[in-house]
């Protein structure tokens, strides 16, 4: 028996995509040239320019063979990409507690979770029932999925560099599944934002360029509350809002799928705790009930220091008198970085309210 035709060989990929309950699916062919040359370029360019930050596995090495399937998986020839959707939040409760904000895609449970067991059983039958080499990543192996997401008609980059998506804009998560599969593939689209500048106007730390399409880690809220381990620059931290964990700016300006509120269930928020956190019960975590209460969600990545300096920093901005006494224990926390941005939002509460005492007696 030969080789599966392309066409008969992507109709069954598809339908093991739709067995695994993937939103979205399309295939990149990556056997002629090189198809993630521009990407890589791209990517090369932000390292130059110290646009990753202090993403230090994000060398040189690791960017080529990111943009190298090849190298991911030897003999690749097709890269099928899958798509799980998510909503973005909803209204925070209306009850006079600080609360901070989650980014809607880790509110539910992990997504690297969600997709690994759907993305090896794939590469499973694909192997099985097959007989062809695959192997799947969910964006921590070196694969970059989104230029391959684009080359497979799946969306297009938005000012953002988010991948925008027909029918759900920014509101999708990406894996992937390489193989040695000749799949008939589907073709790019031809499409862009044009003269849009929402997301770049969203953005509340202008860390999206004034052109779009370059994103300056160092300025990411993003990157600053989830990837960075040490202090917030003080010129960001009232930037930041009240955000704890990543940050939902850009999407939610952006309004392309802004219809959309389909959320696969693994990713739906438990409870409105979940994407809007009450500050001060952060404050009070140890590290054994850090990782009791974020188990199997992504806000684990962030570490008990990173949340808890991320939540002084919510509280500095967004805090009333009333979360003094957490702040003031704080102060005695010990992680220096926890207690140096303690110091800074009680300064920062107080602050408010010397103006706000000012403004109201006329002084």
């Amino acid at each position: 028996m030969g080789p599966m035709a392309p066409t008969s060989a992507r109709d069954a990929v598809l339908a093991m995509a739709r067995d695994e309950g993937f939103a979205l699916a399309r295939i990149a062919a990556v056997d002629e040239g090189e198809p993630l040359a521009p990407a890589r370029a791209t990517a090369l360019d932000a390292l130059a320019a110290g646009h990753l930050a202090e993403m230090g596995w994000m060398t040189a090495d690791w960017l080529a063979r990111a943009t190298d399937p090849g190298a991911f998986l030897a003999g690749a020839r097709s890269v099928i990409i899958l798509a799980l959707p998510y909503a973005r939040s909803a209204a925070p409760p209306a009850d006079g507690v600080s609360r901070g904000r989650v980014a809607a895609y880790a509110a539910g449970r992990d997504y690297h979770r969600i997709f690994e067991s759907k993305l090896r059983r794939m590469a499973r039958r694909i192997r099985e029932e097959l007989g062809a080499a695959a192997r799947p990543t969910v964006d921590y192996g070196p694969l970059l999925e989104r230029p391959l997401a684009s080359l497979a008609g799946m969306g297009w980059f938005g000012k953002s560099t988010m991948l925008l998506t027909p029918g759900f804009g920014p509101w999708v998560l990406l894996g992937a599944v390489a193989t040695a599969l000749d799949l008939a593939p589907d073709a790019p689209l031809r499409k862009s934002c044009g003269s849009c500048t929402r997301c770049i106007v969203a953005c509340p730390t202008g860390a999206i360029s004034p052109e779009g399409h370059v994103v300056d880690a160092r300025r990411c809220i993003s990157y600053l509350t989830i990837e960075h381990r040490g202090s917030i620059p003080l010129d960001l931290r009232p930037l930041i809002g009240g955000w704890v964990f990543g940050c939902d700016e850009c999407l939610d300006a952006c309004p392309v799928g802004a219809a959309s509120r389909e959320t696969h269930p693994g990713l739906a928020p438990p409870s409105p705790d979940a994407t809007f956190p009450p500050l001060t019960d952060l404050l009070a975590l140890d590290e054994d009930a850090f990782r009791e209460r974020f188990r199997g969600r992504a806000i684990q990545r962030a570490k008990r220091d990173g949340l808890l300096r991320n939540a002084c920093i919510a509280l500095g901005n967004t805090g009333t008198p009333a979360d003094l006494p957490a702040l003031t224990a704080a102060l005695t926390d010990p992680s220096p970085l926890v207690r140096e941005h303690a110091a800074w939002a009680i300064a920062q509460i107080e602050k408010r309210e010397k103006r706000k005492e000012r403004r109201e007696t006329g002084a």
